[in-house]
């Protein structure tokens, strides 16, 4: 079967750069994952890739677009470059539509493989799924459990971090990740929270109900976005590294190290035994139900302002 490679680009080298500690050049890292991900369509999925493109944003002013697109061409790689800012999500919209022009322009079955960081483009998968195309996803940071998906893609995905332990370049860094293993190891050995006392600081409790909010349907959480996100809702005095501390000196929560490439990465999980756990969670509960009945109350009420004005309207009505 034909396959069209199509590479969300600009979240690809956001992740790679992100996570990388080495000196190689992400630009030259990404190539190569895409070159690792054409060999392995070939040799173990059999599939012919008849076509490949890369999508990536060219922030205003920039000349890196210009340095890749050498690269990409000698690769037979088709550029995508959308005029947007780094943090746009340009790229990955210009690659969903050209998916489905795809897909709307062929009577035949055909195969899309699609290679992120980050992004899991669930909806494109369904639709490309339900016209009858084969869809393989393979992305850095893949849901690490199926029902982190829904069912009828969960069989889609992979996680594509063994492409860049393909790409490495020298021994010693391969070394280094051995080690890092044997430490992740003996952490998630020995991991656990401390022993558990109330949360005394407002600011920590409502770090607490911070992860609660955004983060609560995750059994692990990575600790970078979980920064990120505290940084965007609690206040600018509040340093998001001292509240995960305040966390966990009082137990409520413990931080693991996982084996990842090019680094190990740090994840944090929840003590659900803890007493402000159980009072946050309680109160999230609390706050959902009382919405999905205020809900129901409102259509109850417009449905009886509907039936009186159709009594009032009616012409038979004296």
């Amino acid at each position: 079967m034909h396959a069209t490679v199509l590479v969300d680009y600009s979240n690809l080298f956001g992740c790679i750069a992100e996570r990388s500690l080495s000196d190689a050049d992400p630009d030259h890292v990404a190539l190569d994952v895409v070159k690792e991900l054409q060999r392995h369509v070939a040799e173990h999925l059999q599939l012919h890739a008849v076509r490949t493109a890369a999508f990536a944003n060219v922030p205003p002013g920039s000349t890196r677009g210009h340095r890749v697109t050498g690269s990409w061409l000698a690769e037979g790689i088709e550029p995508r470059f959308s005029y947007a800012s780094v943090a746009d999500e340009s790229a990955a919209l210009d690659l969903a539509m050209e998916a489905m022009e795809i897909a709307l322009g062929t009577t035949q079955r055909h195969a899309f493989i699609i290679l992120s960081g980050n992004h899991w483009f669930v909806p494109l998968v369904q639709r490309l799924q339900r016209r009858g195309h084969f869809v393989f996803l393979a992305a850095l940071e893949a849901p690490s459990r199926t029902d982190h998906l829904p069912v009828d893609v969960s069989d889609a995905f992979l996680n594509a971090r063994f492409l860049l332990d393909r790409v490495v370049p020298g021994s010693d860094d391969h070394a280094g990740d051995a080690h890092d293993a044997q430490q992740a190891d003996a952490l998630a050995q020995t991991g656990g929270p401390e022993p558990a006392v109330l949360i005394e600081e407002e600011s920590v409790r409502r770090a607490l109900e911070v992860i609660e909010q955004y983060f609560g349907q995750y059994e692990e959480i990575y600790l970078t976005p979980l920064l990120r996100k505290l940084s965007e809702v609690m206040s600018d005095e509040e340093e998001p590294k001292d509240l995960i501390t305040g966390l966990e000196e009082a137990g409520a929560v413990w931080l693991e190290k996982r084996r990842g490439f090019p680094h190990n990465y740090t994840v944090l999980l929840v003590n659900e035994d803890h007493p402000d756990v159980i009072d946050v969670r309680d109160e999230a509960a609390s706050d959902t139900d009382d919405d999905a009945y205020d809900e129901l109350l409102f259509d109850e009420e417009d449905e009886e302002d509907d039936e009186a004005d159709e009594y009032f309207e009616d012409p038979n009505h004296v």
